[in-house]
């Protein structure tokens, strides 16, 4: 077959080709990897690029879900290498074949900025990698059964060629919905009786999810029972709960909340700590309201038991006030007006 880059990438930023496996036609396995550092895809491009030890990668999925390709697919990237003790058996027949699995593997990085690839992929970063892996699977047919070690035949983790100084990588990938998602032949997974068209998902209620929640919901095998109960919106406080994540954008489900920052992402907001947080509130402004209304009673009686003083004509006692009143802004107009 004839061997091309898929279209689905947003930037070349190649690699020196003296740094990859020139020819090499790989395409046996696909090979998921995560950075465990910060930056962009461009960034890690760029290191890529000038690296002396002239590590690669064909492809890297940055958080905002752009796909920079650095390795041509007709040449080998240095993903892969050389496996270490406790590797996957799967790789035995490839090692034999080809030396270096570098030779035979296709790799793609994911942008994450913890040192230990605990950070979920964002919405738009995992509908962007799913997109790509389904496309390559269409290319060149990999074998997408599971493996029975949480991954897929054909498409393993770095950890499954280096278990001791990758055991991380990719960490938090979402395997069970990748293999959802390719199993079902690559379609967003709209729940049934919702509808999406013009990248606008609308429920059954008629409430509509946009943009990143769109993403995440066509992403994560969504339950169809749990509906948007309003529109997203923006919020100083996402969490009353926990003040310290701050502001961004809110959607609320039947059963769930969504949260948007630009740090974040989209991701799960803690709805059941948030309910428990709001009753403990509830009930601190109960007790408050109800000692509020004892007190007022108690003034009530108070008042009610009061003897109001005896001797004062109160028709004269307001005739007074009311001349005092008049002779104080007398004075006022006097000590305010011009010399003459």
């Amino acid at each position: 077959m004839a061997i091309i880059d898929p279209p689905l990438v947003n930037k070349l930023m190649l690699v020196p080709e003296g740094n990859t496996f020139i020819g090499a036609l790989p395409g046996s396995a696909l090979v998921i990897h995560k950075t465990a550092s910060g930056g962009s895809a461009e960034d890690i491009a760029n290191f890529f690029i000038n690296d002396p030890a002239r590590a690669s990668s064909h492809f890297i999925i940055g958080q905002d879900g752009e796909i920079v390709q650095c390795v041509h697919l007709v040449n080998g990237a240095g993903a892969n290498c050389c496996v270490e003790t406790g590797y996957d058996p799967y790789w035995n027949l490839l090692l034999q074949q080809f030396g270096n699995l570098n030779r035979c593997t296709i790799s793609i990085e994911h942008c994450d900025p913890t040192s230990d690839n605990s950070t979920p992929l964002t919405a738009a970063q995992q509908a962007s990698s799913f997109k790509l892996v389904k496309w390559l699977v269409d290319q060149y047919g990999f074998n997408i059964t599971p493996d029975g070690h949480g991954q897929m035949v054909d498409i393993k983790g770095h950890n499954t060629i280096d278990p001791i100084n990758r055991a991380r990588c990719p960490g938090a990938y979402p395997w069970s919905e990748l293999q959802t998602y390719l199993q079902g032949g690559g379609t967003m997974g709209v729940p049934i009786g919702w509808t999406d068209a013009n990248n606008v998902l609308t429920a059954p209620n008629g409430v509509k999810v946009i943009h990143g929640f769109r993403d995440y919901v066509l992403a994560h095998n969504w339950d169809a029972g749990n509906i948007p109960l309003a529109a997203e919106f923006g919020t100083s406080l996402l969490e009353s709960s926990n003040p310290s994540l701050g502001g961004g954008s809110q959607q609320v489900f039947r059963w769930t909340m969504l949260g948007y920052t630009t740090q974040r992402g989209v991701f799960f907001e803690w709805i059941g700590q948030e309910l428990a947080y709001a009753r403990q509130q509830i009930q601190r402004y109960a007790t408050q309201l109800q000692q509020s209304a004892t007190q007022i009673q108690q003034l009530k009686d108070e008042l009610a038991k009061a003897v109001a003083p005896t001797g004062l004509d109160p028709t004269k006692v307001a005739n007074r006030m009311q001349s005092i009143e008049l002779l104080a802004t007398q004075i006022g107009q006097q000590a305010t007006a011009p010399i003459s």
